[in-house]
């Protein structure tokens, strides 16, 4: 069997071939693409070669070409791999050639590599959050032009009226032509945040977890399709525990011989999971229909901050989804 060991970057990468007893058999400098990677594996037969590369911003691609050609391809985890390997001195060669060695010695700490249907959907979903956050630093940015030149606007959000009014009303040219820019991209913003969450919400319509999901107070399609991507196969979470810890919404712990003490929620999580969990809370505790997660959030506040008792709302739906995922069961009042 032969092990590689590839340090990738967005347009080169390093990669080791070593053999089952830690000889090196090749080392090169290439940049990514499909012929360089044929020409750097020309000698070896993909039954008899495992590959590791670690989990960075252009992994993706060329781990599905390296699949595609038949090779065993394994994600490694940077911040894991990190902590059982670390160097001194740090170059790509050796990077690659430490990958290459733990892969030999099956010691990869791996990083979970979703089916491409939820790869898709992840690029979907998240799509629709960075055009939100778009859209919000131009409402932002209209809003701080108005209080900035003294402009009361009768409207307490920029709704169509609000901008017919800015259009109208505003007589300064130069503020005028600022806003309409602002008002301009503001409505291509919505434009493309309609289309994409009209596409999100038909997905949901045809998947079993999406629709299992939306029986809980507080969530709907959208959301329902944030954590069915992230969350990807439930079963790869041994229990609810295992699948908050995923989600960032454990506390951190630190204990040395008696003292044990509990920090803030850990860090290392997936933030998009654990803000959706949030927002979904807040919503679910305060809708009009009385539920159990309300309850929860009430009781809690009278010995907590609400932040601390939101946290533990979104950490108790987290659970209940995890046994409504496994058990294939709808979310039930009590």
């Amino acid at each position: 069997m032969n092990f590689v060991g590839l340090d990738i970057h967005k347009k080169f990468s390093y990669g080791v071939i070593k053999d089952e007893q830690g000889k090196e058999l090749n080392r090169a400098r290439f940049d990514n693409s499909e012929e360089n990677f044929d020409s750097f594996l020309r000698d070896f037969r993909a039954e008899e070669t495992k590959i590791v590369m670690e989990s960075t911003g252009v992994w993706e691609y060329l781990y599905e070409m390296l699949e595609n050609k038949g090779f065993e391809v394994k994600l490694a985890n940077p911040v894991r791999t990190k902590a059982i390997a670390s160097a001194r001195v740090k170059t790509d060669a050796i990077d690659a050639s430490t990958l290459a060695d733990l892969l030999r010695a099956n010691l990869i700490a791996e990083s979970y590599v979703p089916c491409k249907e939820i790869r898709k959907l992840r690029d979907v979903v998240r799509q629709r959050k960075t055009l939100t956050k778009g859209r919000t630093q131009i409402k932002n940015k209209i809003h701080a032009i108005l209080i900035r030149h003294g402009i009361k606007m009768p409207y307490a959000t920029l709704c169509k009226s609000a901008m017919s009014w800015i259009i109208d009303e505003i007589k300064e040219l130069s503020i005028k032509t600022v806003l309409i820019s602002y008002i301009n991209l503001l409505e291509q913003y919505n434009t493309e945040l309609s289309f994409i969450e009209g596409r999100i919400e038909k997905i949901a319509q045809a998947d079993k977890q999406a629709q299992l999901l939306m029986t809980i107070p507080g969530i709907a399609e959208i959301r329902a399709m944030e954590i069915v991507a992230e969350i990807a196969d439930i079963n790869r979470f041994e229990n609810s525990s295992k699948l908050c810890s995923y989600a960032g919404l454990v506390p951190s712990v630190r204990q040395s011989g008696s003292s044990l003490k509990f920090g803030r929620l850990i860090q290392q999580s997936s933030k998009s999971l654990k803000n959706t969990l949030i927002e979904v809370s807040w919503v679910a505790v305060r809708t009009k229909e009385a539920n159990q997660l309300q309850e929860f959030y009430k009781k809690l506040c009278k010995k907590k901050s609400k932040q601390k008792a939101i946290c533990a709302v979104a950490r108790k739906m987290c659970c209940i989804i995890h046994a409504m995922l496994r058990k294939n069961q709808e979310f039930m009042i009590l």
